[in-house]
């Protein structure tokens, strides 16, 4: 079996098609317990890609015009640009074990190495059963020379577990917004998104901090409206000073209006140890749900490492739900690669 491998654009509707159906077809086989693929999700992640990123969208048909293979790689253009993440590397589930696996392989390699890239991230999301990735995935990526790097545990609260909000101390105050942060507030979100970046423990993603820039904000603002996502926001906010204290976010996608996917929370490290995170969050999440009936469930992945961060999102009642595992893979392959096809997708 031989494969050609086509760039999908937004204006290729068979193509975008074709590519959101072998999603699907691998997340009923593979990741059921995760919320299906958003068409609009896709089609706005063609349009607008991530900030400081460069992206590369690519199917893989088969002869027949079957298409057997979906690979998505992001390009960071300023830190970090030494790496290409293969933000989606999946085989159809009925073509798998012929060799489909190893050939998209040696074509993110290739495209790596056109790029001038000397590292390749992968990733694999795993259910509630296995605390790392599957023995077929880790089987795959040992053989294709991958090394495992990271584990992110999969957190899920059911919102009708979800404590009860608390008021904040004085003199601190709450505000709430949308998809886009208020100009007066942009520079602080910034600021505190740099913050997080800078404290997130990598290990050994050996993965660089984002810096402070407003322009980062409302790159990654213009890539959600795009994909068709809804933001809610919460800051908490110093009377005194204007200052934000803590800030935190939830995004939902057209297509899973029972499920939230919960992104940053930060607290200014002036203001730690006054359960600010906690408190930023059950308002956030309180206002979510009152303006989305249907929400059901929060998703969020943490860093292994990152313990502090577990230990809040344990305390607000989350639970594990499965594993993201990611894994660097050789640039040049090694001399015994060539091993049966299974998924691998974050």
């Amino acid at each position: 079996m031989t494969e050609s491998f086509a760039p999908v654009t937004p204006s290729d509707r068979r193509a975008v098609d074709d590519v959101h159906r072998l999603r699907l077809a691998a997340q009923a086989a593979d990741t059921p317990h995760l919320p299906p693929p958003c068409p609009a999700d896709l089609e706005g992640s063609l349009a607008v890609p991530p900030p400081a990123t460069a992206i590369e969208e690519w199917a893989a048909y088969a002869a027949d015009r079957t298409c057997v293979a979906s690979v998505r790689l992001e390009f960071p253009l300023e830190e970090n640009d030494n790496a290409v993440t293969a933000a989606v590397f999946l085989v159809h589930p009925a073509f798998r074990r012929r060799g489909v696996g190893r050939r998209a392989a040696e074509f993110v390699r290739d495209r790596a190495t056109a790029h001038g890239r000397s590292r390749i991230l992968l990733a694999a999301d795993a259910g509630p059963g296995d605390r790392s990735a599957p023995p077929a995935q880790r089987y795959f990526a040992q053989a294709l020379g991958a090394r495992p790097l990271a584990t992110f545990p999969h957190l899920r609260l059911l919102v009708d577990a979800a404590p009860r909000t608390e008021p904040v101390p004085e003199p601190l105050r709450l505000r709430f917004w949308g998809s886009t942060v208020p100009e007066d507030l942009v520079a602080q979100a910034a600021r505190l998104e740099a913050t997080l970046s800078a404290e997130a423990p990598t290990g050994r993603l050996e993965w660089a901090p984002q810096p402070s820039a407003v322009a980062r904000i409302r790159d990654f603002e213009r890539m959600r409206i795009a994909r068709g996502r809804r933001a809610y926001q919460c800051g908490i906010l110093d009377a005194r000073s204007g200052r934000m204290a803590a800030w935190t976010a939830l995004s939902m996608t057209r297509a899973n209006p029972d499920n939230a996917l919960q992104a940053v929370t930060v607290v200014d490290p002036a203001y730690r140890g006054r359960r600010l995170g906690l408190l930023v969050k059950q308002h956030n999440l309180a206002a979510c749900r009152a303006a989305e009936p249907g929400l059901a469930q929060v998703d969020t992945w943490n860093s292994a490492e990152n313990a502090h961060m577990l230990r809040i999102n344990a305390a607000f009642g989350f639970t594990h739900a499965g594993t993201r595992s990611m894994w660097e893979l050789a640039v040049h392959p090694p001399s015994d690669a060539g091993r049966p096809d299974v998924a691998l997708d974050r």
